[in-house]
């Protein structure tokens, strides 16, 4: 009798190993998709911060053509 609640009990055991490993593959696919998307929201920042940066900077330069136009033209320029 007492053989058989020892097969039972590592029985029970092999089950709850069995139920922990596959827990532990869920929680680590989890993180691997997290991770994922962490490191896609990252990068989706970084293009939105160059694109912000490529926006002033063109806006600077239009601004910088605009104030040359806006000068008082010289009534001496050859045509």
């Amino acid at each position: 009798m007492h053989v058989t609640e020892l097969e039972r009990e590592r029985d029970s055991l092999n089950g709850r190993i069995a139920t922990v490993t596959n827990e532990l593959e869920e929680v680590k696919r989890e993180v691997a998709f997290r991770r994922s998307l962490a490191e896609e929201k990252q990068s989706l920042e970084n293009r939105l911060d160059e694109e912000r940066r490529a926006k002033e900077r063109v806006r600077v330069q239009l601004d910088s053509q605009m104030a040359e136009l806006q000068k008082p033209k010289s009534k001496f320029v050859c045509l």
